[in-house]
C-alpha cells in the first residue's frame, strides 16, 4: 500500500507543478486574445459609425492587428438599413393607409463587392452596423475544456459625423 500512496502523490505534483499552470496560461492567453479582439472590434465599429463607411484599407488594417493574436477568425458584418412601405392589399392590390417598417440587412459578401470595384461602402446615418467574431481554431485552452474561448459582438448605430 506504501508504493500505492507514493505513485499517487507523484501524479498529484505533477499535476499541481506542470498541468495546471499550464492549463492557467492557456486561459489567461486566451483572455488577452478576447480583449485585444474585442478593442480592435471597437475601434473598426465606431470609425465605421462616424465616418459612415468602411473601406478596403480600415477592414484589411483590421484584419491584420487581430492576425497578431495568431488565431483564426470568422468575421460577420451585418449592415441593417430601415425601409418604409405601404401596406399592400392583397385582394385588390391597392396601397393602404397605413405604412409599415422594417430593416434590410446586407452581409460582408455585398459589403466586399464595394472594394471589389475598389469603392468604399458607404452607410446612412440612422443605419446599424454589427460585426461579431469568432475564432476558428482550436486554442490550447479550448483543447484542454471544449467550448469557444473567443465571441465577440459589437455593434451601433451609424451617426455619419464627417459632414
Amino acid at each position: 500500500m506504501e508504493v500505492f500512496g507514493k505513485i499517487v502523490a507523484i501524479f498529484a505534483g505533477v499535476v499541481l507543478l506542470f498541468i495546471a499552470p499550464l492549463f492557467y496560461m492557456a486561459q489567461k492567453q486566451d483572455s488577452i486574445s478576447q480583449l485585444y479582439v474585442t478593442q480592435e472590434t471597437v475601434r473598426l465599429v465606431d470609425g465605421i459609425r462616424a465616418e459612415g463607411e468602411v473601406s478596403r484599407i480600415m477592414y484589411y488594417d483590421y484584419i491584420s492587428r487581430i492576425d497578431k493574436t495568431g488565431n483564426l477568425y470568422d468575421i460577420e458584418i451585418t449592415h441593417s438599413h430601415r425601409k418604409v412601405a405601404p401596406d399592400y392589399d392583397e385582394v385588390t392590390d391597392t396601397a393602404g393607409d397605413t405604412i409599415s417598417s422594417y430593416f434590410y440587412n446586407t452581409y460582408e459578401d455585398e459589403i466586399f463587392e464595394a472594394f471589389d470595384e475598389g469603392k468604399a461602402y458607404h452607410f446612412s446615418q440612422g443605419d446599424y452596423i454589427s460585426v461579431k467574431i469568432i475564432n476558428r481554431n482550436k486554442t490550447m485552452a479550448q483543447r484542454m475544456l471544449s467550448g469557444v474561448s473567443i465571441l465577440i459582438t459589437y455593434g451601433g448605430l451609424i451617426r455619419d459625423e464627417t459632414d
